[in-house]
């Protein structure tokens, strides 16, 4: 669907808490937030509560049938309390910018783009990724040594910054309140890119006139909204429309 350009306003409705705490956070570490002595939870509280009502719609869904929307606005607000506790009331961090769009070429040919949550320049040459995650299960380190994704940021940084001299990639689990931090060496970075460009090769391969990239039924069909045009399915998406 993302190749043929079909767009769709449905969304889960993790997604969308999840873009709620995202859009609270980059609010909070606009400039004149930063320059204050300190912000409230209140205000916090109530520009979450401005971003929820102000974008919502009838478009959004639950899988979960225990769960309500209530439910996961609630999670969305212990997201914000989790980080609040442990790093405010003070935000007044080095931050170069929030919801950066970045991308990079390798070898001329490989084009990767990606959105960075949020990028601290702390000290010069000294760069700190941040990638907020509003979901259940957390990163072990060892996990997080081996994730491709803030290794692409870390590329697009690598490549936008003269003065990199060192470079934290850092997650925010926010509903646990745990933060996991590592550092990737020049030898990893080199191993990395040759692991981007075989796994790109593949898809290209898959995805080409002589190849095949078939759709798989799993469990994770109900949160996805490509049912009708989606050839393994045939029914609507039994989910329900959060009220």
């Amino acid at each position: 669907m993302y190749f043929e350009g079909i767009r769709k306003k449905s969304e889960s409705i993790e997604a969308f808490m999840g873009k709620c705490v995202h859009a609270t956070l980059e609010w909070l570490y606009q400039k004149e937030n930063i320059a204050k002595p300190y912000i409230t939870f209140d205000s916090i509280c109530t520009k979450f509560d401005d971003i929820w009502v102000g974008n919502w719609h009838k478009d959004i869904f639950i899988a979960d049938v225990r769960m309500g929307s209530d439910n996961y606005y609630s999670i969305g607000k212990r997201c914000l309390s989790n980080y609040y506790h442990k790093y405010g009331p003070t935000f007044d961090e080095y931050v170069v910018g929030t919801e950066l769009a970045m991308d990079f070429k390798m070898n001329g040919r490989y084009h990767f783009r990606g959105v960075v949550d949020r990028l601290d320049r702390p000290k010069p040459g000294r760069y700190v990724i941040h990638d907020y995650k509003t979901g259940k299960h957390p990163l072990t380190v060892n996990s997080a040594k081996n994730n491709l994704q803030l290794v692409i940021y870390h590329l697009c940084v690598q490549e936008k910054f003269d003065d990199i001299k060192d470079i934290t990639l850092t997650w925010h689990f926010l509903r646990q309140g745990v933060e996991v931090s590592i550092h990737h060496s020049a030898e990893e970075m080199i191993k990395f890119k040759k692991k981007l460009k075989k796994q790109v090769d593949q898809i290209v391969d898959l995805t080409s006139d002589s190849g095949n990239f078939y759709p798989k039924e799993s469990i994770l069909c109900n949160w996805c909204y490509y049912w009708q045009e989606c050839s393994a399915k045939t029914t609507g998406n039994p989910v329900r429309r959060a009220e």
